[in-house]
């Protein structure tokens, strides 16, 4: 008997667990979540990412201040200060931030994403210009967005708001994001160099289940 009541003891534990989770998970969208990394001001660098490039000078759009990832109703909003803003800019060069996404769904699948912000100056000579937005999934390959043609930015922010459903409804989110520029897009797509990252060494976390109040 007593065998027998520890196991409908503990059936009744995993039932309650299983049910607020599943409520918890309910309530997740409407839960405020934001996360926000600052970042070390003057310490972005040119590293080379492949040899004999021409190596760009270090700007202040190339800098990043502070960035952050919040919940905004049925988006999130992606964040970016700079030391100063792209209507500086005097290169030639593209600039490519990139958001480096990992998180966990409510069915405790791992997904990976990149999104994907270059700038094209029209010094390049290039048939696109201004600013555009890619979304790619690297857990599957494919890119969910190619090229989007976005809004100018304004001052020295980098702001993109990107609904849900692009991605899917993370419970638990970490990110990093990096400034790169490319030398040579007509040549090859990939960036040449990496100019700053945040944060340093690691990724940041955003988690609707650690965010109460």
């Amino acid at each position: 008997m007593s065998s027998l009541l520890r196991k409908r003891n503990i059936l009744f534990a995993i039932s309650i667990i299983l049910i607020a989770s599943g409520l918890l998970i309910l309530t997740i969208p409407s839960i405020p979540a934001a996360s926000s990394i600052k970042d070390v001001k003057g310490d972005a660098d040119a590293l080379p990412l492949f040899p004999n490039k021409p190596v760009p000078m270090v700007r202040g759009y190339h800098d990043i201040l502070n960035a952050s990832v919040k919940r905004v109703d049925d988006g999130l909003l992606f964040s970016i200060e700079l030391a100063d803003g792209i209507e500086h800019y005097r290169d030639g060069y593209e600039v490519v931030y990139i958001w480096s996404i990992e998180y966990i769904t409510a069915s405790l699948q791992k997904r990976e994403y990149k999104l994907v912000i270059p700038y094209f100056p029209e010094e390049q000579g290039l048939s696109v210009k201004g600013w555009y937005l890619a979304v790619f999934n690297a857990s599957s390959n494919e890119w969910l967005i190619p090229m989007l043609k976005v809004e100018d930015m304004r001052g020295n922010r980098v702001d993109i708001d990107l609904d849900t459903r692009v991605i899917g409804e993370p419970i638990l989110f970490w990110w990093s994001v990096d400034v790169m520029v490319n030398v040579d897009t007509a040549v090859h797509g990939q960036p040449d160099y990496l100019m700053d990252s945040a944060p340093d060494g690691g990724k940041a976390m955003l988690s609707p289940l650690l965010t109460w109040g």
